[in-house]
């Protein structure tokens, strides 16, 4: 085990945490450690990311077959694409001859071909063609040159090497893929937030504006930061404006999440005016309110009653995370005039808010270096959700 600054510690170990693990009108937050330390990061990326639900992209990016996109989980490299019957699939992003990488950014693909040595798959993962590896496909005239009548591979079928599948599921439009393969269902993952968010139509609605962050923070308190709302009358004056500060309240039940919402939103056209129609199913009081849920382990959802936003966020070391801030509208709306000026000011005030967030988390980074601080304490009022979310951490680290 490496050194960090509180010694040789054994992260697995459930008496590190036992302070955490109190009540929280009791509890002391992660020790530091977990914010900063090069062997935290090591073992929580095989613990943590390795085994959790993890938030990768939209169904709207790959509507199409043979539609792809890359992504990476715990230091994995894997693709999620659209097969011919319009399902969605995620395969280690690896060919299985020689170990190239298959596939270098999004797009479209009707065979999936590797581009050192030409092996090509099928949508559906099947390894199709491997040429010349068997003495098969060479080109006329060219068999001498080749050479390989007699140095073909000894009893190699395609059928035992597909592409290395990954457990892919999706909701609300949202695509999670999982390397475990004993890991729990999605399903039971996300708890009630089908129920709760069933007349919100967020599995209907398309991706269009994003905005890429790199921040320098480590991605727990980039979660933390998202799902308390104590640090709003300092860090965010604007948003009290619509989303009064006493108007905030916890909204959880069974799941992998962490939630509360603002009921009533405000109204204050000075900070933020949202020209957009409510989704037509919502109760009135749905129709005036605003839901914020972390979804452990990478994405915070903010559901309005008229558009979608989400944090979609991985680590790129201890004290690093690639962040995506995404907002998405239901497709009705994108034929509205003016459509874009408004999504362009909608967008442009929630990144203020996100730059404030940022600027907050990586003092907060800065902070949790210091060799003499050994964690804080939290309110119930503020931060329960905190206590919540650090506490489904131990779980997966123990």
């Amino acid at each position: 085990m490496a050194s960090s600054q509180s010694g040789h510690a054994d992260y697995c170990n459930p008496a590190l945490y036992e302070a955490t693990r109190r009540h929280v009108e009791q509890a002391v937050t992660l020790p530091p450690d977990s914010y900063r330390d090069e062997e935290f990061y090591r073992v929580e990326r095989q613990r943590v990311w390795a085994r959790s639900w993890v938030a990768v992209g939209y169904e709207c990016q790959v509507p199409n077959a043979g539609d792809c996109i890359t992504v990476e989980v715990a230091d994995q490299p894997l693709f999620v694409l659209r097969d011919r019957s319009g399902g969605l699939r995620a395969f280690y992003n690896v060919c299985r001859h020689r170990g190239s990488r298959l596939l270098k950014q999004h797009g479209n693909c009707k065979v999936i071909r590797c581009p050192y040595h030409g092996w090509g798959y099928s949508l559906e993962g099947q390894l199709l063609g491997t040429p010349y590896f068997k003495g098969l496909d060479v080109p006329a005239g060219m068999a001498e040159k080749f050479a390989i009548a007699d140095g073909v591979a000894e009893d190699f079928c395609k059928d035992d090497y597909p592409l290395l599948a990954v457990r892919c599921e999706r909701w609300a439009g949202i695509i999670f893929v999982n390397l475990d393969d004993a890991a729990m269902p999605l399903a039971e993952w996300l708890g009630d937030l089908p129920q709760r968010y069933a007349r919100h139509p967020l599995a209907e609605l398309k991706l269009v504006r994003r905005r890429d962050y790199r921040i320098g923070a480590n991605w727990k308190l980039i979660a933390e930061n998202f799902m308390e709302y104590y640090h709003l009358p300092w860090g965010h004056p604007e948003l009290c404006n619509i989303s009064g500060f006493d108007n905030h309240w916890r909204y959880q039940g069974p799941g992998m999440y962490c939630g509360m919402c603002t009921s009533p939103l405000s109204d204050d056209p000075n900070t933020l005016t949202v020209d957009l129609p409510p989704f037509t199913e919502l109760t009135y009081t749905e129709s005036k309110s605003a839901y914020f849920v972390h979804l452990f382990p990478n994405i915070s959802l903010w559901i309005f009653p008229h558009h979608f936003l989400t944090l979609l966020f991985r680590p790129s070391g201890p004290a690093t995370t690639l962040e995506h801030v995404d907002m998405l509208v239901h497709p009705d709306v994108l034929t509205r005039p003016g459509i874009d000026e408004s999504l362009d000011r909608i967008m442009k005030f929630w990144c203020f808010v996100n730059d404030q967030d940022v600027e907050l988390v990586e003092g907060v980074q800065a902070g949790v270096a210091a060799r003499a601080y050994r964690g804080g304490r939290l309110c119930y009022r503020f931060e329960e959700p905190i206590h919540r979310f650090q506490n489904m951490l131990i779980d997966l680290m123990t």
